[in-house]
């Protein structure tokens, strides 16, 4: 399946599915422009323990793991150097600068935390049967719960 995402902010708007051909189909060519036609991702859901306003809930859900970078080129717009000693279109920085984990219950569509669909998370690098992956640290549950 397939999610249409507009490029902007704030969590909520996107549209998944035989939804998302139909909004497609429906645009003109200026309005796509707007967004970000995506592969859905469907990660394997685990039992977790989810804290918002102080209140925990526990049940199936799935966490999303986004990295962030700083890139800063060589030139500015208008072709001015930044740097006469940088190489026209060489990179002056460009490196990993933090991660946001976000955890939400399985079934949800959205995910963004401001508007309440997902809370904040940390990651853990663990070993399983399966190889090595990246979960979760603060939804984890046990199973005597």
């Amino acid at each position: 399946g397939y999610v249409l995402k507009p490029q902007r902010e704030g969590g909520g708007n996107n549209i998944y599915g035989e939804d998302a051909l139909r909004a497609l189909e429906g645009m003109q060519a200026g309005e796509r422009e707007g967004y970000i036609l995506m592969s859905r991702i469907q990660p394997r859901p685990r039992r977790a323990a989810l804290a918002r306003n102080s209140e925990v809930t526990v049940g199936e859900a799935t966490c999303e793991l986004g990295v962030f970078g700083v890139f800063l080129g060589g030139q500015m717009a208008g072709g001015k150097k930044v740097d006469s000693d940088t190489a026209a279109g060489e990179p002056l920085l460009n490196k990993a600068a933090g991660h946001l984990v976000r955890a939400k219950f399985a079934g949800t569509d959205e995910g963004g935390v401001a508007a309440g669909f997902a809370v904040l998370s940390s990651p853990l690098l663990v070993d399983d049967d399966d190889g090595a992956r990246i979960t979760s640290l603060s939804p984890q549950t046990s199973d005597a719960q």
